[in-house]
């Protein structure tokens, strides 16, 4: 008999034979002679590896370190602000102008009494952090508005809780709109093309803290469970003109020099971008001391600080203004149920009309379905497979939509163009110094019933004059390359004789 023994890896030693040993009498003592596989406490996730926006922190780990330990100082000056005081610029106070024999007073809605408890507990709270005071008896009694609970909504937009609220549509329809304009997204995500890390910042309480003014608190009273009558020191939320205030500030504070070369702001998302860490270390302070400078109040619990990748406006943002739909809104999209109204369909391809940049066919795609936007009352069987299968797709672009990048100045941009039967479309992007093409935006429409009768040639310029259209702020006054598949349209600038349908588009 020839036995081969074989090395075992990392040195170990094993026995074999052991159930033949106490056949012969031979005894062994410390050996082991069972074996138990560990237990996984849970399964290993296959997406470890995948970027959470907000908790991909840059840099390494003493890096982050230092850079909190230098900004602590300012976060700690912030922290340090009365909670009870308001914000001091002269533009964030709420002024309800109304008519002078204007009044609006609604009772009180019913309030589960599972429900009363958490009334109870918000109204403490606006006491104890200064946001509403108790209503003096000789104030004008003529206003009265109830208290409303609005679903609220966690990070994957799922309802979690309820949460108090002023219900002040009665008011709104006295007050004049402000209509300060809100920053376009796209020029929001221009600004980060060189960006390498970023910061969000966290308001405490952002609408309270802007004061409404004294002679015009009375008409946001409301009455608690208990019967008393309290009114808002601090805006509440819902007042039509906050959300224009709360611009009009933050657009005053950080348009200034040096605060316009790396801080964006849309109402009250804040973020800091910069190139490195002693930059962003430096910009960071700065925007710190500045809020507390007004009495703006961080909350540093929902601070994200030196991140590679945030969540941004339904979106994710990383390196280079790098950004792609927020994952958690394409989620809340694909369990979107078929639509059984018109009205359900708007809303559906609102959401889609959002995204639509990253979106390359989505009108085309969504051409079935919006056919049925206006109709009034239920679908029926106006819904059919067709529009069955147009819904599906569109739900599934979302899924599939690619990385924009934001417009490098230093890269020449390339447009290409398309045009079928049914929709022109066209991309604009750049190519990186080491080959990469980097996407900068999508467009398409369908064609009208009219433009589907054009002979190819005329469908393909379209598409050209759409796409010169849609990507005018980035081409206008730059060398760019066109590129389209339909030869015909080199020579329509040499041509004698241009048919009148396409004279004015080439002038």
């Amino acid at each position: 008999v020839t036995l081969d023994v074989m090395d075992l890896a990392a040195e170990r030693e094993m026995s074999i034979g052991t159930d033949l040993m106490r056949m012969f009498g031979i005894g062994y003592t410390g050996l082991a002679v069972s074996w138990t596989s560990p237990v996984k406490a849970e399964d290993e996730s296959p997406f470890k590896d995948v970027v959470v926006p907000n908790e991909d922190p840059y840099g390494s780990d003493a890096q982050q370190s230092r850079f909190l330990a230098r900004i602590q100082t300012a976060i700690d000056r912030n922290q340090a602000i009365d909670k009870h005081s308001l914000c001091t610029h002269p533009d964030a106070v709420v002024r309800l102008d109304t008519p002078p024999d204007a009044a609006g007073f609604r009772v009180q809605y019913k309030v589960p009494e599972t429900l009363i408890p958490k009334v109870r507990e918000t109204v403490e709270r606006w006491l104890e952090d200064g946001v509403i005071e108790r209503v003096l008896s000789n104030a004008d009694n003529r206003w009265n508005s109830p208290l409303t609970l609005a679903p609220k909504k966690d990070s994957t937009g799922k309802y979690t809780d309820k949460r108090p609220c002023l219900d002040p549509r009665h008011i709104n329809k006295y007050l004049k709109e402000d209509r300060f304009p809100l920053p376009n997204i796209n020029d929001i995500f221009k600004k980060f093309a060189e960006a390498e890390m970023y910061t969000t910042l966290d308001l405490t309480n952002a609408f309270h803290r802007f004061p409404i003014l004294p002679e015009h608190r009375h008409k946001t009273t409301f009455t608690d469970p208990d019967g008393r009558q309290f009114m808002f020191i601090g805006c509440p939320f819902g007042l039509k003109p906050i959300s224009s205030k709360f611009q009009r500030v933050m657009t005053t504070l950080f348009t200034q020099p040096p605060f316009q070369t790396f801080v964006a702001t849309f109402v009250d998302d804040i973020v800091i971008y910069s190139k490195d860490f002693e930059e962003h270390t430096h910009h960071t302070q700065l925007v710190i001391d500045e809020l507390t400078r007004y009495n703006l109040i961080l909350n540093p619990k929902k601070c994200h600080f030196a991140q590679k990748t945030i969540y941004l406006l339904g979106f994710c943002v990383s390196a280079k203004g790098k950004s792609f739909l927020d994952p958690r809104k394409v989620t809340n999209a694909q369990e979107w149920p078929i639509p059984t109204t018109g009205k359900d369909i708007q809303q559906f391809l609102g959401l889609v009309n959002y995204f639509h940049q990253y979106l390359p066919k989505a009108p085309l795609l969504a051409e079935p379905v919006n056919a049925l936007r206006n109709h009034q009352g239920r679908l029926g069987n106006l819904w059919t497979d067709a529009h069955t299968t147009s819904f599906n797709k569109i739900k599934e672009s979302l899924v599939l939509a690619p990385y924009l990048f934001s417009p490098r100045p230093d890269l020449p941009f390339h447009v290409a163009t398309d045009a079928s039967d049914v929709g022109i479309g066209a991309v604009l992007y750049q190519i990186d110094t080491d080959g990469t093409i980097l996407h900068n935006g999508f467009m398409a429409r369908a064609l009208s019933k009219s433009e589907r009768n054009y002979q190819i040639t005329k469908k393909e310029l379209l598409a050209i004059i759409f796409a010169l259209n849609k990507f005018h702020q980035h081409l206008w006054g730059r060398h760019f390359t066109l590129y389209t598949d339909h030869k015909a349209l080199v020579y329509i600038h040499s041509q004698r004789v241009l048919y009148h349908v396409q004279y004015p588009t080439v002038i």
